[in-house]
């Protein structure tokens, strides 16, 4: 059955989370948008330097470093839904700043202070969407995220079309997050709270009354609701304090193995230069030749690149792996990004052809690949009894990369030129795929037990592992394709 399909027989009050949760993934994707065409102006208008540039445009990421260790504490005391107010107000108030005050400080300080809301949002959503939705469209309502922010960097991009020759318009570019946040403060009081926080609270007949409003028949709500018992009852008796997990993580091999390999999969994901090409398209094509408006405009392509790019990731992951589309696309990635980088040793045509193609055809190879899939692998690779302090961590360092990326860009194009810069990112991305395909193993139609079992072996046996598996498969490629393989069920496929 297609997500459509799906989505039609859940109940009215999970669509109203999806809404929720759709328009507060979307906040960091139109800011990212906005802060690519409104630099074009506040740098200018602010005699901003390269190292300033680069702390203005990214000092959301620093601030999302704090938010993202907020979020736990913030997510225990008031739920996912106090979480995600907060973070919508906080967002509101950090739009307001950014778009009335013409003081280049008082405007860093409102970005970071958006960053805060991006941290909470980014650790908040996954989880109140995976702990509220059915099993049968659990996979499905988490990937939404994903494409939220896609479908919010179009829209902020649409934004920056539409301001880019108002005068200040970059107050209103920059201020435009205030309006889906607004929505997620609203909508939030019309949504039902995670029947497991209200579970940990020990508020259980408030946790049935929320199942019953998720659920499509008291049946169902039921057999959740038992099973959530029991899982509460477990997690109370594998209850681990702040110290503790310091220790499990030293001393137990099995554990650690997968908080590196999540830690690695940030890493390849933040430099590939995903967002040095996100935050500053804009800028690249104004060094390209292009001007404001058209640098603006063109950029709407890559909009547009982004969510369609992203749509395929819904059946792909679950029909070829994790492994296969990591190690398909991330060359294809590398490829690009020399693309980009050589395109300025030509002309001014040649130039913008080439990085235009090469900028398009990255989103087409980071949309199914390094942009879902990390995030898919690290949900399923950890222990439950530390996946929420894993999946913190796991943003922290998200964020941190990020943050690097971000602030050093113009840096590097300045002091690189943009043949270096790029060619630096294309670099650490061919060492990332060496990484995974040795280190990081298959977890497709695994249950979560036998996912945890993966890391009871040493490195160099999952490399061994992971090599001899290739052997096989191009065993199997070898004599499918000599016979004519027609068999539906293949493994190969």
């Amino acid at each position: 059955m297609s997500f459509l399909a799906k989505l039609k027989d859940v109940p009215r009050k999970l669509h109203i989370l999806l809404v929720v949760c759709t328009f507060g993934g979307s906040i960091a994707g139109i800011d990212t948008a906005l802060v690519s065409g409104a630099q074009l102006f506040f740098v200018t208008r602010f005699h901003l330097d390269t190292s300033l540039q680069g702390l203005t445009v990214s000092a959301t990421l620093l601030g999302a470093l704090t938010g993202a260790l907020l979020s736990d504490v913030l997510n225990k005391w008031l739920g996912r839904k106090g979480a995600m107010f907060l973070a919508s107000v906080d967002a509101v108030a950090a739009g307001i700043v950014e778009s009335c005050i013409d003081i280049w400080k008082v405007l860093l300080i409102g970005r970071l202070f958006l960053g805060i809301c991006f941290g909470i949002m980014t650790s908040t959503i996954p989880m109140f969407l995976s702990e509220c939705a059915p099993k049968d469209v659990r996979g499905m309502f988490t990937t939404v995220y994903q494409l939220a922010y896609a479908i919010g960097y179009l829209i902020g991009l649409i934004v920056d079309s539409i301001f880019v020759k108002v005068k200040h318009g970059w107050h209103f570019m920059l201020g435009s997050v205030i309006v889906p946040s607004l929505v997620v403060a609203f909508c939030l009081f019309f949504a039902s709270e995670s029947p497991r926080w209200l579970f940990i609270k020990g508020r259980e007949e408030a946790a049935w009354n929320s199942l019953l409003t998720i659920r499509s028949s008291q049946e169902v709500a039921l057999q959740d609701y038992n099973e959530m018992r029991e899982w509460m009852r477990r997690e109370r008796e594998n209850t681990v304090s702040f110290f503790g997990l310091f220790r499990i993580i030293y001393r137990q091999p099995h554990v650690r193995r997968p908080i590196v390999l999540g830690i690695a999969l940030q890493f390849a994901q933040q430099f590939c230069g995903v967002n040095a090409v996100m935050f500053y398209f804009e800028y690249v094509l104004q060094f390209a030749g292009l001007t404001d408006s058209q640098s603006i405009h063109v950029s709407l392509a890559l909009g547009f690149a982004a969510v369609l790019f992203t749509l395929p990731t819904f059946w792909l992951v679950d029909r070829f792996g994790r492994r296969f589309l990591l190690l398909f696309t991330m060359p294809l990635v590398a490829m690009m990004l020399w693309l980009c980088g050589f395109s300025f040793f030509g002309g001014y045509k040649v130039r913008l052809a080439l990085n235009l193609t090469g900028t398009l055809l990255f989103r087409l190879f980071y949309g199914p690949g390094l942009g879902p899939v990390p995030w898919v692998i690290v949900s399923e690779i950890y222990p439950w009894y530390i996946r929420s302090f894993c999946l913190t961590l796991n943003s922290f360092f998200c964020y941190l990369f990020n943050f690097t990326v971000s602030f050093s860009w113009p840096t590097m194009l300045k002091s690189m030129h943009a043949q270096g810069a790029f060619s630096f990112f294309a670099g650490c991305t061919l060492a990332s795929t060496l990484f995974i395909y040795f280190f990081v193993p298959e977890t497709r139609g695994l249950q979560l037990e036998s996912i945890e079992m993966l890391f009871d072996h040493s490195f160099y046996e999952i490399a061994k592992e992971n090599v001899n598996n290739t052997k096989e498969h191009m065993k199997k490629w070898d004599i499918c394709g000599k016979n004519g393989c027609r068999n539906q069920e293949c493994t190969l496929y």
